[in-house]
């Protein structure tokens, strides 16, 4: 058995040293909860991002698209209640005074900051509650992230936050992260903004005291998104907003992770870890959501085909609908994989929840029909689509739609 390179912990972006965090009420919700959030550090960060494909991208977006790479940053600054998309260049004017105020408060006047937004889309910024949220926030910044994590959230039900530790010669390193979404939620982000091989708004903010170059840091980061964020969904939904950043300031005093040595794998790991744990709180936390299936589709002719696949079966409203009816509808899961694109072998599809045959050979399992309809009432199950057509596999993570789904969103 291997060994595990991590230890989980608790916390989120404050987990690791020199972080502080903050949230407050800024007025930007009109229910008066917390929607202004920091993250600050000590020192500067090596930074990586990965951002919505949507050829519609909100201001914050494409503010951080602007930023290079290779230039360190000293936080973030994000707000809820307003996404700042559909703005036009006021928008853009808007995210840069958002980022020119919380770097000169907070972060006192030295690197840039990072912004992001979340919420109603096509409304200006109150840029005058933005400024004295900031300020407020800044005279609060503590070691400690739960309000930080609360002031991000739109429509979820509860914070989401997860932390890890590894050890690089001796000495401990941590990375923390917290994260939000519930609905308009089917992220496909890369490092550029242009669309990744098939594949409310998620935000994802990660932090580590890891000593690692920034060009490292984001070929890290690109693993862990490929493996977590974009594979899930909720409603089908790519929102304009859709920001994973992750902050490296190197306090650990740790070595510096180099490429090719066994620390940078212990850290892949953990950062693994924590993305898809991030990442699986959203699923379960989805709008209306009864139901979070895990999906794995196998004996893919490619692995290309497994991701298009399992992303059509996970994304069809008729199987969602037919999950949230607890009906084995077996024709409706291959009927996506028809159409996805992937090859498939009709002579040979199969289908297992838990592990219990519905369809071997394109054959229904007559006697396994009840059983399967007693594990589509558990609040998660595991689902394996078979194609039939080679050795690939690809999983996904999704979630049933059902009436409550449709009356949130049907209007304000």
């Amino acid at each position: 058995m291997s060994r595990r390179a991590f230890r989980p912990i608790e916390g989120g972006v404050c987990a690791p040293a020199g972080f502080r965090a903050a949230g407050v009420a800024a007025g930007i919700k009109k229910n008066g909860k917390l929607d202004l959030a920091l993250v600050v550090s000590e020192r500067p960060c090596a930074w990586a991002g990965a951002f919505t494909t949507n050829a519609v991208k909100a201001a914050p977006v494409l503010f951080n698209l602007a930023l290079p790479r290779a230039r360190p940053v000293g936080g973030i600054v994000a707000n809820s209640g307003n996404a700042n998309a559909c703005t036009g260049t006021r928008g853009l004017r808007d995210a840069g005074r958002m980022e020119t105020l919380a770097r000169r408060i907070a972060g006192k006047g030295g690197a840039p900051f990072l912004v992001a937004s979340t919420g109603r889309i096509g409304d200006l910024l109150p840029m005058a509650k933005i400024g004295d949220g900031i300020r407020a926030a800044a005279d609060r910044l503590a070691r400690e992230d739960l309000a930080c994590a609360r002031a991000i959230m739109t429509t979820d039900t509860f914070p989401k936050r997860a932390a890890a530790e590894i050890r690089v010669a001796g000495r401990a390193v941590r990375l923390g992260g917290m994260t939000k979404g519930a609905g308009m939620i089917c992220p496909g982000m890369s490092r550029t903004g242009r669309r990744p091989a098939p594949h409310a708004t998620m935000l994802a903010f990660l932090t580590t005291d890891a000593d690692i170059s920034s060009a490292l840091l984001q070929r890290c980061l690109d693993r862990a998104v490929a493996r977590s964020f974009n594979r899930i969904s909720v409603d089908g939904d790519m929102s304009t907003n859709d920001t994973v950043a992750i902050l490296a300031n190197g306090a650990s005093g740790a070595p510096a992770l180099r490429a090719g040595a066994r620390a940078l794998a212990d850290f892949q790991e953990a950062l693994d870890d924590i993305a898809l744990r991030l990442a699986q709180m959203i699923v379960k936390d989805g709008e209306g959501i009864t139901k979070v299936v895990t999906l794995v589709v196998e004996g893919a002719a490619s692995r290309a085909d497994a991701e298009r696949a399992a992303r059509a079966i996970g994304n069809s409203f008729l199987v969602k609908t037919s999950w949230c009816g607890e009906d084995p509808n077996w024709g409706r899961l291959f009927d996506a994989a028809g159409y996805s694109g992937a090859r498939v072998n009709p002579a040979n599809l199969s289908a297992r929840y838990d592990g219990v045959p519905l369809l071997l050979r394109s054959r229904v399992v007559a006697a396994n029909v009840g059983r399967v309809r007693a594990i589509l009432k558990k609040p998660a199950f595991t689902l394996r689509c078979g194609l039939g057509a080679g050795r690939f596999s690809s999983v996904f993570y999704t979630t049933d739609l059902t009436e409550k789904t449709v009356e949130l969103n049907k209007g304000e």
